[in-house]
């Protein structure tokens, strides 16, 4: 009996390595941080990572292409985490499956989605392990496309609209209820 609590004592414990929400409310007027998980060549860097912060949402963005994170103990808290799936590339989905058990679950509910992604047209077949994967977690997916510039020098980049960041990360200063009112009247 007292070798298994000194073994439990010399052991890390689990819940260390889970990305876990934060516990007391934030201040009002202090910036939302989103957490961006997705597999290498999966989002133009640092391009796409910036439309994460346009607009007046006041996100900061962390970017990562695992978890759990090194150094978890010096990073900021988390207030959304947005696992990115690209079409036709199978290490995205590699990512997104091995990143969900180091997730705390309420997370799960409201604070993480599925952003889909694709650099070519798709059909709804080529989505079919994502769509499964999101319904077992019961996670939302969100479907941006990308844009090309007019020139066709740059490669495309990720639009992300700010209505969408505004549901997971409330813009600096809002009141959140109306904010959940507001987009529960558009989506009727």
């Amino acid at each position: 009996m007292d070798a298994d609590v000194s073994d439990a004592l010399n052991t890390p414990r689990q819940s260390l390595k889970i990305l876990r929400p934060f516990n007391a409310l934030r201040h009002l007027y202090s910036p939302r941080t989103i957490l961006v998980i997705c597999s290498e060549n999966c989002l133009n860097i640092p391009e796409d990572l910036k439309t994460f912060t346009e607009g007046d949402n006041g996100v900061h963005v962390h970017f990562t292409t695992k978890l759990p994170i090194q150094n978890y103990d010096k990073h900021p808290a988390v207030d959304a985490v947005v696992l990115v799936y690209k079409v036709f590339n199978q290490n995205s989905l590699k990512t997104i499956r091995d990143s969900i058990p180091y997730i705390d679950v309420r997370y799960l509910v409201g604070k993480c989605f599925i952003l889909v992604t694709s650099d070519a047209e798709f059909h709804q077949t080529d989505v079919y392990e994502i769509e499964t994967l999101a319904n077992s977690y019961m996670l939302p997916i969100h479907y941006i496309s990308k844009v090309k510039n007019p020139d066709g020098r740059d490669p495309p980049r990720l639009q992300i609209p700010s209505s969408l960041m505004s549901i997971y990360c409330p813009p600096v200063g809002s009141d959140v209820n109306s904010l959940i009112i507001n987009a529960a009247v558009m989506k009727s």
